[in-house]
């Protein structure tokens, strides 16, 4: 776990007003300081300049999480040893049900373990939260420190002083310390010393609490890189979106073209050459008339005529004529004008243009002069 920059605070463990914090960038302790809301007062608020990553550290009182070292069997794997280390923890617990342990081999291969209460992860978790805190790892604090040779370090962090030797972690508390280090010679460390381990936090975050039940949910991040790759495909989308029905368009213009030739080459042999197919069209039209076929045949009126009169009961034809334009002259008569309305009506459903003038004659009778063209 690395980045260029680093934010380490203490884990709270009860109502707190104010929190420790330290702010390490570029392998240096930038500033550091003790406030309600160590992000803002860190300059954290808005986001990173270049979305640069931060990497959130909080650190466990050695009061609180319990660390312990643990000989392997022989001929362990180290995930083997990592698991008789944590049921080795459990047996030495009074409290199991709340109960989380974190557990790692360490530089010398022996295998490590911080046991804290469930209740005190949980707790610390939602304070961190309320602050905009999401820590990517939880480090006893004494674990920052590195053990010393034949002798015991002793480390002020401010929020707690501690004890460290090559398998111990311990509060330094002073009716306490007699038992803990007996003969040992302590030395206590500097400042510089201190700061340089929260420095060094990130990369040596090893024994993390943040783990199980309590591990941190993973979080898309995308680089820039991605975001443009991101942008350039949306765009692309866009662009292809266009395209489809610029293309089908395209593809429909073509059919048209290609259908309109045929029907040219068909259409040659019996009217000549010609540019269009509008001009076809009407030349076409031309020959039928004088052809007397197509739809200008007197059939196809006629018939539609007849059809719609036989249909309406009263209704029937007393005379009938065509012209070559195609269309035919009926004179309808009935009881009534009403009567020859449904005829009328039938022909124009079935597509033809009609015209009707009605009159009466002289016995008063209903009569309609009535002309029918096909479309």
């Amino acid at each position: 776990m690395s980045a260029s920059r680093s934010f380490v605070t203490v884990f709270p463990t009860a109502e707190i007003q104010a929190l420790q914090w330290w702010l390490v960038a570029d392998g240096a302790l930038e500033t550091k300081g003790c406030d309600a809301d160590p992000l803002l007062a860190a300059g954290l608020k808005l986001p990173a300049v270049g979305d640069e990553p931060v990497t959130h550290i909080a650190l466990m009182p050695s009061a609180l999480a319990l660390v312990r070292w643990h000989d392997p069997l022989e001929g362990m794997t180290d995930q083997q040893a990592l698991a008789a280390a944590r049921l080795a923890a459990q047996d030495n617990s009074l409290d199991l049900e709340n109960l989380h342990i974190a557990s790692v081999v360490d530089e010398v291969g022996q295998a490590a373990t911080a046991a804290a209460g469930k209740d005190i992860m949980a707790n610390g978790l939602l304070q961190l939260k309320a602050l905009g805190i999401d820590p990517d790892a939880i480090v006893p604090a004494g674990w920052l420190i590195a053990p010393q040779n034949e002798t015991v370090a002793e480390a002020d962090f401010g929020f707690e002083k501690l004890l460290r030797a090559e398998k111990m972690i311990a509060p330094d508390e002073p009716s306490l310390r007699a038992h803990l280090i007996g003969d040992n010679r302590v030395t206590v460390l500097p400042e510089a010393s201190v700061d340089r381990a929260l420095v060094d936090a990130a990369h040596n975050a090893t024994l993390n609490l943040r783990s199980g039940a309590f591990a941190k949910k993973a979080q898309a991040r995308m680089t820039a890189q991605q975001k443009r790759v991101l942008g350039w495909l949306a765009v692309a989308a866009v662009v292809i979106s266009l395209l489809i029905p610029v293309v089908q368009l395209a593809k429909y213009h073509w059919a048209a073209a290609d259908a309109n030739a045929v029907a040219l080459a068909a259409a040659e042999p019996v009217i000549g050459a010609v540019e269009s197919v509008d001009e076809a069209d009407r030349l076409l039209d031309a020959r039928l008339i004088s052809e007397n076929r197509g739809n200008v045949a007197f059939s196809v009126p006629a018939s539609a005529l007849f059809s719609a009169v036989q249909q309406t009961q009263g209704v029937s034809i007393e005379r009938i004529s065509y012209r070559k334009d195609g269309t035919v002259l009926a004179g309808l008569t009935a009881v009534r004008n009403e009567d020859m309305n449904p005829a009328l009506i039938a022909l124009q459903n079935a597509g033809f243009v009609i015209t009707a003038t009605p009159r009466t004659d002289a016995t008063g009778s209903s009569k309609a002069d009535v002309t029918v063209r096909a479309p």
